[in-house]
């Protein structure tokens, strides 16, 4: 199914000028963070762009993903932009990184899993990270009406692309990065007006041209207040965030 994903996105042409919506949420998660020499970790990388983004401002990027199509996408962006990057082919599971970065992120990841594997994933970020370093963590938002009915719809027409996907509410992401370790800060909520594309899911899914589209669309600084940070996003956005800090 992923590999499916990747090869409806492998023609995205990223630039350098053009930042996405979810960077966006990444600098208000991390509130003038300075990448300069920083070591950074992506679990699940997909296409990257994020941790692009950070290369570009100076930071060391390791690009973890379990899917080769996904990290040729991320080698095609890479030199593309004359950056360099350390790609890894493995499971989030079989990873054995110790206190070695000062960031390590996700997006779109810790959500698949349930049982034992919901809480090892959290505890495997937080082990990647030195003393001191942060953990940024975005998943899909379980209070977010248009995207559970959107989700459920296309489930049952069978056009949904995101395999087993069992979203977070801001309680249990805290009390997670808590045990896995981790100080984590205010939760952030996104994607409160893009939430209500996600009520046309069982189509939009099928296209890999509006996926494409959805990845690599610029942010619009007007939809940007519409869209995170705010009363309504933080209490119904498709998407919560945090960043905790390692004790």
């Amino acid at each position: 199914m992923w590999e499916q994903i990747w090869e409806g996105v492998e023609r995205i042409d990223f630039q350098k000028e053009r930042e996405p919506y979810v960077w966006k949420f990444y600098e208000m998660l991390l509130k003038g963070y300075d990448f300069r020499g920083k070591r950074v970790l992506e679990f699940g990388c997909g296409t990257g762009i994020n941790s692009i983004l950070m290369a570009l401002r100076g930071a060391r990027v390791t690009f973890l993903d379990n899917s080769e199509k996904a990290l040729d996408i991320v080698k095609k962006n890479l030199e593309g932009l004359e950056l360099k990057g350390r790609l890894v082919c493995r499971s989030v599971f079989d990873s054995d990184f110790g206190g070695e970065f000062d960031l390590v992120h996700s997006e779109g990841l810790v959500e698949h899993f349930l049982g034992r594997e919901r809480q090892e994933i959290l505890d495997i970020h937080a082990r990647a990270v030195k003393k001191g370093g942060k953990v940024l963590i975005i998943v899909p938002h379980r209070k977010c009406p248009p995207y559970r009915i959107g989700k459920a719809v296309a489930e049952k027409a069978g056009t949904w692309i995101y395999e087993n996907e069992h979203p977070y509410s801001k309680k249990e992401l805290l009390r997670r990065m808590e045990r896995a370790g981790l100080r984590p800060g205010r939760v952030l909520g996104g994607e409160f007006l893009f939430s209500l594309v996600w009520l046309l899911s069982p189509l939009m899914l099928k296209s890999s041209r509006l996926l494409r589209k959805g990845i690599g669309l610029s942010a619009n600084k007007k939809m940007l207040k519409l869209n995170y940070g705010n009363r309504f996003a933080n209490r119904w956005g498709r998407v919560i965030g945090t960043v905790g800090d390692k004790l």
